[in-house]
């Protein structure tokens, strides 16, 4: 659980506590996820199938 005092105790008395840095990657990981995810929905829809219809040379068979 966070600690939401605004307080900190030190050696000459109660100071204003800092605002830690480092907190916010998880949103920044979890936005950058969704937009990943979204790109991939967005760009990544079942294309249509081609036919795949080449000539092949044959050898020439005896008979």
């Amino acid at each position: 659980m966070a600690n939401r005092r605004t307080e900190r105790l030190t050696s000459s008395g109660l100071e204003p506590a800092q605002r830690q840095r480092g907190v916010r990657w998880p949103w920044v990981a979890g936005i950058v996820g969704a937009v990943v995810l979204g790109l991939a929905w967005f760009d990544g829809g079942e294309e249509a199938l081609h036919p795949i219809a080449q000539d092949v040379a044959l050898p020439e068979q005896s008979r």
